[in-house]
């Protein structure tokens, strides 16, 4: 695949996602102690005076969101139209400021040093060339601006925790509770940390981007705090890893 394909096909993916996105425990915020611990981990390596706030690949904003309510002025990009429309609904409804613009993580359409804080969720898995990203989010920090990167590994290779994975997708489809973002193979083989990204490697790649004073917290408790909402069938191959990374330009 070309790479205008592997974009498009991304875009469609989480076009059909973004009905359903919200409502997904783990992509929504379900509870208020959630929420509250989120702004809390947000909040841990940024001043508290309002902050220009890039969020990369932003859905339909639940980390912009929470960085409006904190005060900060945010800008939210993404691939998709249908997760911008529904990220225009929550800001609207919320009464909370937000500049929401089609864009490309790979590929952003800001000047140098344009932002204090870059964050991204759930985003550095589904890219193509990820190292391309990197450099793009250094670029559009300011000196001393902060990245922060919320990752895991969302598919466990080992023979167990993928047979209940298919168990868990095959029970969600005969239920009707998918909620899209499902490639097929094709285009998982076009990107290099499908399945999630391994802290070691986070880690190195922001190194390599220049990226420096790198931070790391884990974040299972927030997932812990996510399985009550879960439906009982998703509960079978919980996630193992899952963390916030730090880093200065």
């Amino acid at each position: 695949m070309i790479d205008h394909e592997i974009k498009d096909a991304v875009r469609k993916s989480w076009d059909h996602s973004s009905v359903m996105y919200d409502s997904c425990p783990g992509h929504g915020i379900g509870t208020e102690e959630e929420k509250v611990a989120w702004k809390q981990e947000l909040a841990r390596n940024i001043p508290e005076s309002p902050q220009r706030v890039l969020d990369i690949g932003c859905g339909t904003a639940v980390m912009g969101l929470l960085f409006a309510e904190m005060g900060h002025q945010v800008t939210g990009v993404d691939l998709s139209e249908a997760m911008l429309a529904k990220a225009r609904e929550k800001a609207d409804a919320q009464n909370l400021p937000i500049e929401l613009r089609t864009g490309d993580a790979e590929h952003l359409p800001f000047s140098n040093g344009s932002f204090d804080v870059v964050v991204n969720r759930h985003l550095v898995w589904t890219l193509p060339h990820p190292e391309i990203a990197l450099e793009e989010w250094n670029r559009v920090l300011k000196k001393g601006g902060v990245v922060l990167i919320i990752e895991g590994i969302w598919k466990d290779n080992s023979v167990s925790i993928r047979a209940k994975r298919i168990l868990s997708d095959g029970l969600a489809k005969i239920f009707g509770h998918t909620h899209g973002g499902h490639y097929d193979e094709k285009l998982r083989s076009q990107l290099p940390y499908d399945g999630g990204v391994p802290k070691e490697t986070m880690v190195s790649d922001l190194e390599h981007a220049g990226f420096t004073g790198i931070c790391y917290r884990d974040l299972m408790y927030i997932q812990e705090m996510q399985k009550p909402q879960q439906l009982w069938y998703r509960r079978f191959a919980p996630g193992k890893t899952y963390y916030i990374l730090a880093a200065m330009k």
